[in-house]
């Protein structure tokens, strides 16, 4: 069989018969080198992952999106234990003394702030049960509905929750003899409790007391601490009597008899999470079910459970994005999606 060659000067140790019988000379080593380095270099690139390395999604890719969703510079965020999880970011999010495991692309323009791991879904032995979700012929019916909001101070949603609130209120006065807000937490050897511990206990207590004591003041108080949680100056600028507000929260048979009312109707309805919404001191209802935490979906709960319609049933309120946690402004951060996200605070296990 006829061979190729490619040097006259090749010896005939050094020729090789290849497939085919080419013949090649040793020309061909620097360029299998080089060959062999733009490889290892495209595999480890593969392997690597596109995007930005961990440390710069810690420092500063993670840092922007939350900020961009929590909407406030002044509210205390913790970043924890960033690392790859299938194809995403996987971290810790601190918000208010809670912990979210969330995720986010590596180009930070999704976030998630709470994920399922599928793998772990298997662990359970019980199938998951589907929720059906609430129509407007769900919600019990009476002649003067109710909807109340079960919430702590310094939850990032339920501040959230108290700002809708607020904003319902500000674009549909009427709705105020329909609204309530009410609180969690128990009251243990004659002193208030509270999930993130003691100084939102007392702030709990503080709105208590301005909301059955004060009540022209409370949402003015309310929507002031919503902004920065300065309690002082927001007592001052609002005109609490803060002499009546003291007398209130240091005496058993007022401030902690009001709290202890709320965390009674708490217990009676298994409320644990803020915030949870109430209908018609009935039933546990989900905004979520009816548009997202925004003020159409809180009026529409409040007409779904009248007999006769309100006058305001017939107006379409706001369905912006609002802000979660301290923030000085209502609405969030354009493009945020807080408004379809089912988050709440719980208490640690």
């Amino acid at each position: 069989m006829k061979k190729i060659h490619t040097s006259h000067n090749q010896s005939p140790e050094v020729e090789k018969n290849l497939p085919g019988n080419v013949q090649l000379n040793n020309n061909w080593k620097p360029l299998a080198f080089i060959a062999g380095l733009i490889a290892v270099f495209l595999v480890l690139r593969f392997v690597k992952g596109s995007g930005p390395d961990i440390n710069k999604m810690k420092t500063q890719i993670i840092p922007e999106a939350v900020k961009k969703v929590i909407n406030n510079p002044s509210t205390k965020v913790s970043i924890l234990n960033v690392k790859e999880a299938s194809g995403l970011v996987e971290f810790q999010l601190e918000v208010a003394g809670q912990k979210y495991t969330s995720y986010i692309s590596r180009d930070g323009k999704i976030l998630f702030t709470s994920g399922i791991k599928v793998d772990e879904l298997s662990k359970s032995q019980q199938p998951a049960k589907e929720t059906k979700k609430l129509t407007c012929d769900d919600v019990p019916k009476t002649d003067k509905a109710s909807l109340t909001a079960y919430v702590v101070a310094d939850c990032p949603f339920g501040l959230q929750m108290q700002r809708v609130f607020k904003k319902a209120l500000n674009e549909a006065p009427d709705l105020s003899s329909y609204l309530n807000i009410k609180y969690i937490g128990s009251v243990e050897n004659g002193k208030i409790t509270s999930m993130h511990g003691d100084k939102e206990a007392q702030e709990n207590l503080k709105q208590i007391c301005i909301r059955e004591e004060q009540k022209e003041k409370y949402w003015p108080y309310v929507s002031c601490y919503m902004m920065e949680g300065k309690t002082d100056e927001c007592l001052i600028t609002t005109g609490v009597d803060t002499s009546e507000l003291t007398a209130c929260t240091g005496d058993a048979n007022r401030g902690l008899k009001y709290a202890q009312a709320d965390f009674t109707l708490a217990n009676k309805y298994g409320v644990s999470g803020s915030p949870t919404l109430i209908s018609n001191e009935k039933q546990t209802v989900s905004e979520f079910d009816f548009g997202g935490r925004t003020p159409d979906a809180i009026k529409q709960l409040v007409c779904c459970g009248s007999k006769e319609k309100p006058g305001f049933c017939a107006s379409e309120l706001s369905k912006a994005d609002i802000a979660v946690s301290l923030s000085k402004t209502d609405e969030a951060a354009e493009g945020s999606g807080t408004t379809t996200s089912a988050a709440g605070c719980a208490p640690a296990n």
